[in-house]
């Protein structure tokens, strides 16, 4: 089988520059493009490694060695780690994507790669960010009235805008099989599509939501609007005081 070592450079030179593009993307470092093709250049010194025969270690040294120069020059020493680690997440998917949609010649290889790949880690960096999104949504919530203290995971939801109209404080949802025992409750109205009703809520002595205080009002809804382990529905306007 004849490899021409234009081609080789070429299709090294794409796969870099794709692997640190998304790199870029997925972290939002905005590396400038120059940064990006210099380090793309700079991995075309791994093409010596298919006409020079190293010892198995020393080859794998050498390639750690080399990505790490190359992570280095595109992002600087900004979050280092986290670079390597994302670098080499979307080295093993792309090399992944290699063995499960290689053809049967070279050529048709390069051809499916090239096409797919892009698609692949678009769909991987968008998989991600939504994940991260989510998680950042995502906070401790501890419940305190007199002697007695609950832990519980809470979600921020940009849905839940209620405020109680007397107290003008904001309702958050808590699943009210929890059976939390308070003192102090309140009956808050709410609408709801071409609806009104009233909302029991509650008020204990202190919430935390990640160690930080808060005033609000729990609002003791059905457990069938919780989901994935979440029991508290955090207010909106919480956003900036957490």
């Amino acid at each position: 089988m004849k490899v021409y070592i234009d081609l080789i450079i070429i299709i090294n030179f794409f796969y870099d520059f794709l692997i640190i593009s998304a790199t870029s993307t997925l972290l939002k470092r905005n590396v400038p493009i120059l940064r990006i093709i210099i380090s793309s250049i700079l991995g075309e010194i791994s093409i010596v490694t298919l006409f020079i025969s190293f010892d198995k270690l020393i080859l794998i040294l050498f390639k750690i060695l080399l990505s790490i120069i190359m992570v280095y020059i595109s992002f600087g020493r900004h979050k280092f780690l986290e670079s390597i680690f994302y670098f080499y997440v979307i080295t093993i998917i792309l090399g992944g994507s290699s063995y499960l949609f290689g053809g049967d010649t070279y050529i048709t290889n390069v051809i499916l790669l090239m096409l797919i790949s892009p698609v692949i880690i678009t769909l991987y960096i968008k998989a991600i960010r939504e994940h991260k999104s989510k998680l950042n949504c995502l906070y401790d919530v501890i419940l305190i009235e007199g002697s007695e203290s609950y832990k519980f995971n809470g979600y921020l939801d940009t849905g839940n805008k209620l405020i109680d109209p007397i107290t003008k404080l904001p309702v958050i949802m808590i699943n009210k099989e929890l059976n939390i025992e308070a003192k102090k409750k309140f009956l808050v109205p709410y609408k709801v599509i071409n609806n009104e009703s009233i909302l029991e809520c509650i008020k204990v002595d202190k919430v935390l939501v990640d160690g930080k205080c808060i005033n609000v009002l729990l609002g003791l809804c059905e457990k069938s609007i919780f989901k994935d382990n979440i029991d508290v529905i955090l207010n909106d306007s919480l956003r900036e005081m957490i």
